[in-house]
């Protein structure tokens, strides 16, 4: 199963998995803690996937960062021991990949928000998987597309074309995941 919060990252993913005949379903969550609380938990492996921010630097807009693990001020630390195993799948189908702590926020991280948060050891930032997976008790993983970093603000004139990229990296790499045996 694949969660994807937004609608054009599940219509991403799911042209991923026709392209390449997976078998996987794909799931549109809705953005943000509220919504992704009101998923009913996954028995299977079940991968998020979507658009997210890098909160240090070294990552570039368009990398892909696999959570080691995922949190929220109000969720417990999730460990994702699959994280090595989707990472190195995703290496060797040509992806950028970065691991490494990920957190969830309600609002959008930006300037003193996101360097708070790479104080306390995130690499990157979301609006929904800890919420996602804070119930979930199965194989999971947390794969997210960077939009933006801290020397790279998403603006208004280069949103759409990172936001492009991202979703075409989505409707590449879902297919891997649905290879993948987490």
């Amino acid at each position: 199963m694949v969660l994807c919060p937004l609608a054009m990252e599940a219509r991403a993913a799911r042209r991923g998995i026709r392209r390449h005949g997976g078998g996987s379903k794909v799931l549109c969550t809705g953005m943000g803690p509220k919504r992704s609380r009101r998923v009913e938990p996954h028995r299977g492996p079940v991968a998020v996937v979507g658009m997210g921010g890098a909160v240090v630097d070294g990552i570039e807009p368009g990398d892909v960062v696999v959570a080691t693990e995922v949190s929220a001020d109000d969720v417990s630390p999730i460990g994702l021991p699959q994280s090595e195993a989707v990472a190195k799948g995703l290496q060797a189908a040509g992806f950028t990949v970065h691991t490494g702590p990920v957190a969830s926020v309600s609002e959008l991280a930006v300037g003193a928000s996101r360097q708070e948060l790479a104080n306390r050891g995130a690499v990157a930032v979301d609006m929904e998987s800890a919420w996602l997976l804070e119930h979930h008790r199965g194989p999971a993983a947390v794969v997210r597309v960077v939009t933006d970093t801290p020397s790279h603000e998403l603006r208004s004139l280069v949103a759409p074309v990172r936001i492009y990229r991202a979703l075409r990296t989505i409707r590449r790499l879902t297919p891997v995941l649905s290879e993948e045996d987490f």
